[in-house]
């Protein structure tokens, strides 16, 4: 109730700068104000309602904000990923690492996909694909490939095997668990019958 126009340029400039460091969107805005002309309280007022916005947003769906570590900050954190994942397909260029972590399976940054697409490749999956060019989270490699340059997070194993094949997959059985003859789904299995 008491935001002003100093805390509304304060709060511009925060959320310009988490945008550009998400790399999850494109930023239009030319201009990147950053106004710290308000009182340490009042910064830290704001930094909290900061903080709860990011709670916020997720659950209404909207994850422009979150960056995607698979390594925890905290050294004395217990959550860090046991299982790693491979899809490697030589004859399109595919070779990928993921893990599943905090309820999002992650493609591992150096990650290598096909541009190619096929009719079942949606808008959705072609239109995030090329937002995550325009962003520079992938880079071209040739006119055939291109390579993982930081960690992305997908709901599923099958969209991130969408992504990187351009056409639909089922990830449940394209992810092999390293080191294994065993896919996502066999390992999923095998995990909730332990939880029983």
């Amino acid at each position: 109730m008491n935001l002003t126009k100093a805390h509304v340029k304060f709060l511009e400039g925060r959320l310009i700068s988490l945008l550009t460091h998400a790399k999850k969107s494109e930023l239009k805005n030319r201009t990147e104000p950053t106004f710290d002309r308000l009182p340490k309280a009042d910064i830290s007022a704001m930094e909290t309602f900061l903080e709860e916005l990011q709670l916020v947003l997720p659950v209404i769906g909207v994850d422009f904000f979150r960056v995607t570590q698979v390594k925890s900050q905290d050294p004395t954190s217990t959550e860090q990923p046991s299982v790693r994942f491979t899809l490697a397909h030589l004859v399109k260029g595919i070779n990928a690492n993921a893990v599943e972590f905090a309820g999002e399976f992650v493609v591992l940054a150096g990650a290598t996909g096909s541009l190619n697409s096929a009719p079942s490749f949606n808008d959705k999956a072609r239109s995030f694909r090329e937002q995550a060019i325009e962003s520079g989270r992938i880079a071209l490699l040739d006119e055939r490939n291109f390579k993982v340059t930081q960690d992305i997070a997908f709901s599923s194993p099958s969209a991130a095997a969408v992504f990187l094949f351009g056409t639909s997959r089922n990830g449940r059985t394209d992810w092999l668990v390293e080191g294994q003859s065993v896919n996502y789904g066999q390992w999923s299995e095998a995990k909730l019958a332990v939880l029983d």
